[in-house]
């Protein structure tokens, strides 16, 4: 399948990005309309073994790799996941309103970079439309996220009106699904980020608390920025914490001005394509950021909240770099694009030779285990002072 695919691939980068998304996307469709194809699809690429097996805040995984949110906008493509070999599937991100997304080419290839650049700007068919369509789905033993963002219709923000259309969004998913995500970090929307601020989230998970908690008991995350320092990032932490929320997704895209990670040239602005200091990438460029901030929130949090890796996973050692690092579980988009569909697998059967050469039989073993918290590595260090002496 991988000979197949890079022998395919130069094919699909002759198409425009998005136009190769939606064609992509309609194959997954149909492949996932029939039990035949659905069969036929699993024995290329589906992948199973116990070690991989986790749990995660009472919800089980087969495996923790999971899709990440921005792929699946529409939430179309639940039915072949699991048959590609995905434990999981955070769908969206899903707004209150319909939103087309933003005007021109939207999405870009750096080849050299290895990185996707995203200006969609949160385009999806509104949360009471999707949901509707969603209500009776069967999504078998694949664990489901819903991605919840703030209707990207207006450069105004207003604070009251804006938590309403998450409220929005997060009861009418209130029965579908296992887990939810509150984006508070889309790098492309007309009014910025306004809940990085303390007192606007502290506000939005106030109201989160009251009115989503009675009415549904799923697992809440939240999705932090990629572009943060570590004190902007404890202060959203802290809140999270305070407001008992269950974990984090880290990270979202990485936006130009603050990443020298990627080749500059590529840049789709530095190419015309785009405006100066527009959409933000996914890939390569994100990969040592994200794996830095997961490090970073595992200590605060002193492993205690649930963490989803994002950025970077091409590769079986990048995934369990991030779940030593402290990731209970993982999403990917871009190693698909650039590697094919049957990397899904080649990361979960690693994952499994990974856990076996460190002497782990599960997921949850090797969580944050390269990643000791601040006493731990206190008491290893008397501990090893000791036998030395």
């Amino acid at each position: 399948m991988k000979i197949l695919y890079r022998i395919f691939r130069p094919i699909i980068f002759l198409m425009d990005p998005e136009q190769a998304h939606y064609a992509l996307k309609k194959i997954g469709v149909f492949l996932g309309s029939n039990v035949i194809t659905r069969l036929i699809t699993g024995l290329l690429f589906n992948y199973r073994h116990k070690s991989l097996n986790t749990e995660v805040d009472g919800v089980k995984y087969r495996n923790p790799v999971g899709l990440s949110a921005g792929f699946d906008k529409d939430g179309e493509l639940t039915k072949i996941y699991p048959y590609l070999g995905f434990g999981l599937a955070e769908l969206g991100s899903f707004t209150g309103e319909i939103c087309p997304g933003n005007p021109g080419k939207r999405l870009f290839r750096m080849v050299k970079s290895k990185s996707i650049v995203v200006w969609y700007g949160l385009n999806n068919l509104g949360a009471e439309k999707i949901s509707a369509r969603l209500a009776d789905a069967d999504f078998g033993d694949l664990r489901v996220g819903i991605n919840a963002a703030k209707s990207n219709v207006s450069p105004d923000f207003v604070l009251a009106e804006s938590i309403r259309d998450y409220l929005k969004t997060m009861t009418l998913f209130k029965d579908i699904g296992d887990y939810y995500t509150i984006n508070i970090s889309c790098p492309n929307t007309q009014d910025g980020e306004p809940f990085v601020d303390a007192d606007n989230l502290g506000a939005l998970l106030a109201a989160v608390n009251e009115n989503i908690r009675p009415i549904s008991d799923k697992p809440i995350y939240v999705k932090l920025a990629a572009d943060l320092t570590f004190d902007e990032i404890d202060v959203i932490v802290d809140g999270c914490i305070e407001y008992k929320m269950d974990g984090f997704v880290l990270t979202n895209l990485a936006k130009p001005g603050c990443n020298q990670e990627h080749i500059s040239a590529e840049y789709p602005s530095k190419l015309g394509l785009l405006p100066e200091g527009k959409g933000a990438m996914s890939g390569l460029p994100l990969q040592r950021i994200s794996t830095n901030v997961i490090r970073h929130v595992y200590r605060r949090t002193r492993g205690e909240l649930t963490i989803i890796g994002v950025g970077g996973i091409f590769t079986a050692k990048d995934a369990y770099e991030k779940i030593t690092s402290g990731a209970n579980l993982l999403h990917m988009i871009t190693t698909m694009i650039f590697d094919g569909p049957q990397n899904i697998s080649e990361i979960n059967r690693g994952l499994v030779k990974l856990l076996k050469a460190d002497g782990f039989t599960s997921i949850e073993q090797a969580v944050g285990s390269r990643n000791p918290l601040p006493e731990l590595a206190i008491q290893e260090a008397i501990e090893e002072v000791a036998e030395v002496a």
